[in-house]
């Protein structure tokens, strides 16, 4: 991320098969996006309520010291076990949503109880049920990891894999296979 003209930019590094030409791909492409005043003020106090000083002292580089610590038990010779994996992703978030929730919260915690959550839900309330995948080569495919099914479908040549969620992979492989047979 860099700031540039003005705004933050952020790029996502993709795999060179991967990148087009979006002049190309894209008939037409939407100009400069101008926030309305609501979403500018939803911004500015959502900054405020986050700001705080910055003292470098107390930020450390977590997964630097862990690998430390695993190369410092491994030259003693103590065992090192595998970490868990890390959590499946719970899927796309509503970012005006979050934002306004995240804003709540800083305003004032005590009151939050009721409102909507970060994902849309109120406390209580139940989320959507996803659908069921019905083919056994899904439900096979759904019990591997992101980066088995990222690399089984590096080899199977799926475009824009690497923005892919965990269930989109699923569903990309196994319609993939169901073309092949």
């Amino acid at each position: 991320m860099k700031a540039e003209n003005g705004i933050l930019t952020l790029h996502t590094l993709h795999w060179a098969d991967e990148i087009r030409d979006p002049k190309k791909e894209i008939d037409n492409l939407p100009g400069k996006a101008k926030a309305s005043e609501k979403e500018l003020r939803m911004a500015e106090q959502l900054i405020e309520a986050l700001s705080m000083t910055w003292d470098p002292e107390q930020f450390h580089d977590t997964f630097q010291e862990k690998v430390a610590a695993l190369i410092k038990a491994k030259k003693t010779g103590e065992s090192v076990e595998k970490a868990e994996p890390a959590a499946r992703a719970t899927g796309a978030v509503d970012l005006m949503e979050a934002l306004r929730a995240s804003v709540e919260r800083a305003r004032s915690p005590k009151d939050t109880q009721g409102k909507a959550t970060a994902s849309g839900t109120t406390p209580g309330k139940r989320s959507p049920k996803k659908r069921i995948r019905s083919t056994p080569k899904a439900r096979d495919l759904a019990s591997l990891t992101k980066a088995d099914l990222y690399q089984r479908a590096a080899a199977a040549g799926i475009p824009g894999r690497s923005a892919m969620t965990h269930d989109q992979l699923v569903d990309a492989l196994a319609g993939s296979a169901r073309r092949r047979s």
